[in-house]
């Protein structure tokens, strides 16, 4: 039977196109991979991968190694570290299309219990409709000042705490940061010694231990979730997953308890589930609510914790930046007359260079949150497998001595307008994640550290302790090596800068 003119024509076009479509395959699979221990290697190795500060490894000699893209294959688990701000620009910004999802993670997701956690769901519908409500209660631009007040009252009880008792100092920094995120998406007031405080210190130290992708053997063979009990890793889990389930749960239940006694104030999920009350079937948006809110009560438990409390260490060794600081916060609010508002901020650069320089310093997820290749891709000549895990080192990016000169050292003025020329001293924004995944909550996080910050530095000396016989302890700067860190040891000195405050 003789084709049609219309018929070749399909006919060719397909042909062109599965012979297109196979001779990219057949390109892309005699492309290299990625440089690594074992990249190259026709049979799969195993590669004993840094436990302890792996960041600081993968920048340092492995990227001497490797380069800024290094490839590593574990027990048939593909993992590509991203060493520098280039590759993960182009990969996770440019490409995010491929770059965007989320691996699965056996041991914190299936055994622990964090299942409900909207920052380790893979991309697609369902994360889409978590962060729809999270876009609502979020501000999105810098002019925002819905939890202005919020802050400033917390940061106010901060301030009060610090004078009663400054050696808690660290949980008086965690009351507050729990008690801006439980009443904006809760409506629930916290005090010393709250149980929601000590539920989010628990719940979280668990969280920081399992969160580097792969801490846990169990994260690259799967089917050991099915192992006995009586392992050392399921009766890990098995106590952590009590915690992560009631950090989810107990809130949200005293939530609903004031909602049906009438007493429950404006707040996220008071709005939330009022907004859904016509609805047949509730179960599943109510779900998607309780998600939210437990997301937002695990976010103010680590950024601003981790970096008000690196605050009070970077203020002890450098008392220089101390005074400088404050010398511009006095001219602006005649010399502790008042407390600073958040209208005072264009007048308060420097504040916001410290501000920046403690996100950069010594980052909270040195790691950032893992993303995951949906699709193959091919990059700088290497062939990246779908299915590979990819972690951004945040430490490497914020650390690189082409962009950040002296990268160790805490310079806040690197942030200065002349200091941030030719590609120099860009703002940190890789500590609060890349592309689609970027942090919807960074600048509610920011403007909470800034508040904080200002109105310490007008209250507060930060100094050095001292032992015994009077000598000054020097303060180590060491912090957790785990996936949230915070800083290991240390007892500041405070010392009251004015007797009384007049507040506007």
């Amino acid at each position: 039977m003789a084709l049609t003119s219309l018929e070749l024509f399909t006919l060719f076009s397909v042909i062109t196109c599965a012979v297109l479509y196979f001779s990219s395959h057949i390109f892309h699979a005699k492309l290299p991979l990625p440089p690594g221990p074992n990249s190259q290697r026709w049979i799969p190795s195993n590669v004993d991968l840094p436990k302890i500060r792996p960041w600081l490894t993968y920048a340092a000699e492995w990227k001497k190694l490797y380069g800024d893209l290094i490839y590593i294959r574990v027990l048939g688990n593909p993992i590509l570290v991203l060493n520098s701000a280039a590759v993960a620009s182009d990969l996770l910004e440019k490409r995010s299309s491929k770059y965007s999802s989320r691996p699965r993670r056996t041991m914190v997701v299936d055994l622990m219990g964090w299942n409900w956690l909207a920052s380790s769901f893979p991309y697609g519908p369902w994360l889409q409709k978590h962060r729809a409500i999270f876009h609502r209660y979020l501000p999105q631009n810098d002019s925002s000042t819905r939890w202005h007040s919020l802050q400033t009252q917390e940061t106010h009880t901060l301030l009060c705490s610090l004078l009663l008792n400054p050696t808690e100092f660290r949980h008086h920094i965690r009351t507050a940061a729990a008690g801006i995120v439980l009443k904006m998406t809760y409506g629930l007031k916290v005090g010393a010694g709250d149980e929601y405080v000590v539920l989010a210190d628990q719940a979280i130290a668990g969280l920081a231990q399992a969160g580097i992708f792969g801490t846990y053997l169990v994260d690259y063979m799967p089917f050991l979730k099915y192992a006995p009990s009586w392992f050392s890793f399921k009766r890990k889990a098995l106590a952590w997953r009590k915690l992560s389930h009631a950090m989810l749960n107990v809130p949200f239940a005293s939530a609903q308890q004031e909602m049906a006694q009438g007493i429950a104030s404006k707040c996220l999920v008071s709005q939330e589930l009022e907004g859904i009350s016509g609805l047949a079937d509730k179960s599943t948006a109510e779900n998607i609510i309780k998600n939210v809110a437990g997301t937002l009560y695990v976010a103010g438990a680590d950024t601003v914790v981790s970096t008000l409390a690196a605050f009070f260490l970077a203020m002890s060794i450098h008392p220089e930046i101390q005074q400088r600081a404050q010398a511009e916060i006095d001219r602006v609010t005649g010399h502790g007359q008042r407390l600073p508002l958040f209208t005072d901020r264009p007048q308060l650069a420097f504040i916001d260079y410290v501000c920046y320089e403690l996100l950069r310093w010594n980052p909270v997820t040195p790691l950032g949150l893992a993303h995951y290749v949906t699709e193959e891709d091919e990059y700088r000549g290497f062939r990246i497998p779908k299915g590979t895990t990819v972690l951004p080192n945040v430490w490497a990016i914020l650390h690189e001595p082409e962009t950040y000169p002296d990268p160790l050292a805490f310079n806040p003025n690197r942030f200065a307008p002349e200091n941030r020329t030719e590609g120099k001293n860009p703002l940190p924004d890789p500590a609060f994640g890349f592309g689609r995944r970027f942090c919807p909550g960074r600048i509610l996080a920011f403007d909470t550290i800034w508040i904080a910050v200002a109105s310490i530095l007008v209250v507060y000396d930060i100094s050095k302790s001292r032992d015994e016989t009077g000598a000054l302890k020097e303060p180590a700067v060491e912090f957790t090596p785990h996936m949230l860190r915070f800083i290991l040891y240390l007892l500041p000195a405070l010392s009251p800068r004015v007797q009384q405050l007049r507040h506007n």
